[in-house]
C-alpha cells in the first residue's frame, strides 16, 4: 500500500491557499474567455468600436460641410445643436441628455471620449462614445449593464459561491481529520484499550496528537492491568487470609463452648462467655470478608437457568430463615416465565441477601412478598418487606460497601455488604438494584438484562 504523504500544518494552509487562489485565477480567466468569445460571435462589440463608429462617421460629416439628419449610431451618441445652441436634434432624451450636455459644454476643448463637428452654417454636432464592450443588440444595452461589468459580477457572484464551497470542503476536511482524534479519545474513554490507534490524518500535528494517545493508550493498559493483578491478588490473599483464621477461631471458639459446659467460677464463666461472644463475631468479620473477596473473584460462567426452578431452589434456603420470626414467605411471578441466561450464584447470593435484609428489619409474623416479572428484555425480581422501610439517606447510600449508618434498618449482624453484592450483580448482567420505599414498608427491584 502507498504511504500516504503527510504534511505539517503551515504546509496545508499553504497548500489551501494556493488551491483557493487557483479557484480564483481560473474564474476570472473563464470570465475573460467568455467575454472573448462572446466578441467574436458578434454578441458583443470591442470596447473600441464606439470610437470607431464616431470617427468614421465624423470624417464624414467634416467633409460634407452640413449636419446629415440620417445617423443611425450603435455604439455612440450624438446631440446636434443649431448657431443659437439650441438642441435641434440628438440620440438621447431626458436626464441623460442633459447631463452629457452639461458634461460636453465647452466647445473648444478636447475630450477622450467625445468630438464636435462645427458646419458651414455654424451649427455643430458634438459625438460621444465610450471605451467599453457593449452589446451589438440595442435591447440588451437598454437593459444589461456593459459586458465587463456583466461579467464581473458573474465573476464576483461565482467567488463568492465557490468560497463558500471551498470552506465547505476544507470544514468537511479537517472535521474528518478531527472526527478521527475524536474518536481516539472516545476509544480511550471507553477503555477500549486493546485496539490500537494507528489511524493517519495526514497532518503531522493530528498524528504526534493521536500518536501520543495511542502511547497514553498503551501506558494507561498497563497501568490497569497491573492495577487489576495487584487487586486480584490482594483479594486472594485476604481470602486466604480468611481461610487461614477461621481455624484459630473455630478452635477459640470450640474450647470456649467447652469450658461453658463445666463449673466456674462467675468470674471465670464471665471471662469464657466474652472470649466465647468475642470469636462468634470474629467468625462473622471474617465470613463477611471472604463474602466481599468472593463475588470479586468469582470466575462463574453464564448458563441458561429457569427462573421458576431457581426460585425454588432459593425458598429452601430462606425458608429456614423466615421461621425463627414467623415470617412468611409469598411468591407470585407472571404467566410463561421464559429462561434467562445469567451468572447462576451470583444471582443466587443477590437475591439470597436482599431477601435476608428484608427479614432482618420485617416485624415478627410478618410477610414478605417476592415477585417475578419479565419482557422482551428485562426481568425484574422485586422484594418487598413489612419493615420500616429506607430512610432518605439509606436510599442514596444503602448500596455502598460496608455502609451501616442507617438508624432505621440496623441490625446486630449486619455489615453493610448484601445490597453493595446485589448491585454488583445487577452491574454485572447490565441492569440495576432500586431501593424504594412505599405504603407497606421497604421495596427492593433487581432489574437484569438477560
Amino acid at each position: 500500500m502507498e504511504k500516504r504523504k503527510v504534511i505539517g500544518l503551515k504546509g496545508y494552509f499553504t497548500c489551501m491557499l494556493l488551491l483557493f487562489f487557483v479557484g480564483i485565477v481560473v474564474i476570472l480567466a473563464l470570465a475573460f474567455i467568455v467575454l472573448l468569445l462572446c466578441m467574436n460571435a458578434g454578441i458583443i462589440a470591442p470596447a473600441n468600436a464606439g470610437e470607431k463608429e464616431a470617427g468614421a462617421e465624423i470624417t464624414w460629416q467634416s467633409e460634407f460641410g452640413i449636419f446629415t439628419n440620417d445617423l443611425e449610431p450603435a455604439f455612440y451618441e450624438y446631440i446636434y445643436f443649431d448657431k443659437e445652441g439650441n438642441v435641434k436634434s440628438s440620440s438621447l432624451e431626458g436626464s441623460a441628455l442633459l447631463r452629457e450636455v452639461s458634461r460636453y459644454k465647452a466647445d473648444n476643448v478636447t475630450y477622450g471620449t467625445g468630438m464636435y463637428v462645427f458646419y458651414e452654417d455654424g451649427s455643430r454636432c458634438l459625438f460621444i462614445w465610450n471605451y467599453a464592450a457593449n452589446y451589438t443588440n440595442r435591447e440588451l444595452r437598454n437593459i444589461l449593464p456593459y459586458a465587463e461589468l456583466l461579467m464581473l459580477y458573474f465573476a464576483g457572484a461565482f467567488m463568492v459561491i465557490y468560497f463558500l464551497l471551498f470552506v465547505r470542503g476544507m470544514g468537511r476536511n479537517l472535521g474528518k481529520k478531527l472526527a478521527l482524534v475524536e474518536t481516539a479519545s472516545e476509544q480511550i474513554a471507553g477503555q477500549n484499550l486493546d485496539t490500537s490507534i494507528a489511524a493517519s490524518t495526514g497532518i503531522k500535528e493530528f498524528n504526534h496528537t493521536m500518536q501520543s494517545m495511542d502511547d497514553m493508550r498503551i501506558t494507561l493498559k498497563d497501568a490497569l492491568i497491573k492495577q487489576w493483578e495487584s487487586e486480584q491478588q490482594r483479594k486472594q490473599e485476604i481470602t486466604a487470609l480468611a481461610h487461614d483464621i477461621k481455624t484459630p477461631l473455630t478452635i477459640i471458639n470450640g474450647n470456649a463452648e467447652l469450658l461453658l459446659e463445666d463449673a466456674l467460677e462467675e468470674e471465670q464463666a464471665v471471662l469464657v462467655k466474652a472470649i466465647y461472644s468475642a470469636g462468634l463475631r470474629a467468625q462473622q468479620y471474617v465470613s463477611a470478608l471472604q463474602q466481599v473477596s468472593i463475588i470479586d473473584l468469582d470466575n462463574e460462567e453464564m448458563e441458561q437457568i429457569d427462573v421458576v426452578s431457581m426460585m425454588g431452589e432459593l425458598n429452601a434456603v430462606l425458608t429456614p430463615l423466615a421461621k425463627d420470626k414467623s415470617i412468611s414467605l409469598e411468591y407470585v411471578h407472571c404467566e410463561n416465565l421464559r429462561q434467562i441466561t445469567v451468572y447462576p450464584s451470583m444471582l443466587a447470593r443477590a437475591l439470597i441477601n436482599i431477601v435476608e435484609n428484608a427479614i432482618r428489619f420485617t416485624e415478627t409474623g410478618g410477610q414478605i412478598t417476592i415477585s417475578i416479572c419479565q419482557n422482551e428484555r428485562e426481568t425484574l425480581f422485586r422484594v418487598q418487606d413489612q419493615g420500616p422501610g429506607f430512610s432518605q439517606t439509606a436510599v442514596h447510600h444503602a448500596k455502598e460497601m460496608f455502609w451501616q449508618q442507617d438508624t432505621s434498618r440496623t441490625g446486630s449482624r449486619n455489615y453493610g455488604i448484601g445490597l453493595s453484592i446485589a448491585e454488583k450483580t445487577a452491574q454485572k448482567h447490565a441492569g440495576q438494584l432500586i431501593l424504594e420505599n412505599n405504603t407497606q414498608g421497604g421495596c427492593v427491584k433487581l432489574v437484569i438484562t438477560a
